[in-house]
């Protein structure tokens, strides 16, 4: 499927800092692989927010996993979003 921008939400405060953020995503629709591949979270709402050190808690369809995010760049509108590789929660 396709990632739901509506889903994807902050948890830790907003502030214009270095600090680093977390953020949660829910799919009701995609397992962990598919989250997890190339290009699921380009997108440029994302890609506006988003910094790269930032943490990702994402419950999939069949796991629960924490990420990082790797990769941040929206630079001309093309954004490109890459996470870490995820850690179950167990």
């Amino acid at each position: 499927m396709a990632l739901v921008t509506d889903d994807f939400l902050p948890l830790s405060a907003m502030a214009n800092s270095d600090a680093v953020r977390m953020w949660t995503y829910k799919s009701a629709t995609d397992n962990a692989a598919a989250i997890e591949t190339a290009n699921y979270f380009d997108n440029s709402a994302i890609a506006g927010v988003v910094k790269v050190g930032d943490v990702l808690l994402c419950t999939a369809t069949d796991a629960t996993k924490f990420y990082t995010f790797d990769t941040v760049d929206n630079t001309a509108g093309a954004p490109n979003v890459v996470i870490s590789t995820g850690l179950a929660i167990t």
